[in-house]
């Protein structure tokens, strides 16, 4: 039996984390976790067990290593189906996540900005998805790439989303099954809007889980994230 899990981390990060460089920032996304996972539970479609790492690291490049790790104990341990959600994600009507749509490794959509130097097109990470059908020689990559973070210019902040990518555009992926904007809405720090409509190329009611990068203003997307709670009637 398959059996699916829903997986996130808030750690505290001794150094801070990113554009809000303090040590308290993993509060507001454990607030923000609480929404997500609630959303999750109200929404999705399949059962799931969630996950939630809380052990402090000392950096962004140690947080990804270790939720990587964890990852990868976790799905080589039985069939599984793991789905990463960052905890500044909100699932907002009722989705399928756990099916057998998906047979590869996914990223779902664009992040911010849209390309850079190897990628033409550059996917956002916080939404994945790594099915029990995902190809052995696909997790090999992801733990060969490692080898580069020491000497990458980007190993403090972006490594990670680059290794994901290669990872997802390695695969025989067809190109019109690459963008799933519904499952990985970008609201690039506050509420939907008409520009981030256009952005996505679909608009929000079209949705199905929302991301907000938290980091960009915490305190705003908590509130944003509270509001659709309400308004959606997610019990937290």
């Amino acid at each position: 039996m398959v059996k699916n899990y829903l997986v996130s981390a808030v750690r505290p990060i001794t150094n801070g984390w990113h554009l809000e460089s303090n040590q308290n920032l993993y509060k507001a996304y454990q607030r923000m976790y609480e929404m997500s996972l609630a959303s999750f539970r109200h929404f999705c479609q399949e059962p799931f067990e969630a996950i939630c790492w809380t052990e402090e690291v000392r950096d962004n490049e140690q947080y990804t290593i270790e939720n990587w790790r964890r990852i990868y104990e976790l799905a080589h341990s039985k069939p599984c189906n793991i789905f990463w959600a960052g905890a500044d994600t909100l699932m907002i009507q009722p989705t399928s996540i756990f099916s057998d749509r998906f047979q590869e490794y996914r990223l779902f959509n664009y992040t911010d900005p849209k390309s850079m130097d190897m990628f033409e097109h550059y996917y956002n990470n916080d939404l994945q998805y790594f099915p029990h059908t995902m190809k052995p020689a696909i997790w090999k990559l992801g733990e060969q790439l490692w080898e580069q973070v020491s000497t990458h210019p980007d190993r403090n902040w972006g490594f990670d989303q680059i290794r994901n990518n290669i990872m997802f555009w390695t695969q025989p992926i067809p190109d019109a099954d690459r963008c799933h904007p519904k499952l990985a809405y970008q609201c690039l720090g506050g509420p939907p809007t008409e520009f981030t409509d256009q952005w996505n190329g679909i608009t929000v009611t079209q949705s199905h889980i929302l991301h907000f990068h938290g980091s960009r203003g915490s305190a705003r997307i908590i509130e944003t994230m509270q509001k659709l709670c309400e308004v959606l009637e997610i019990k937290l």
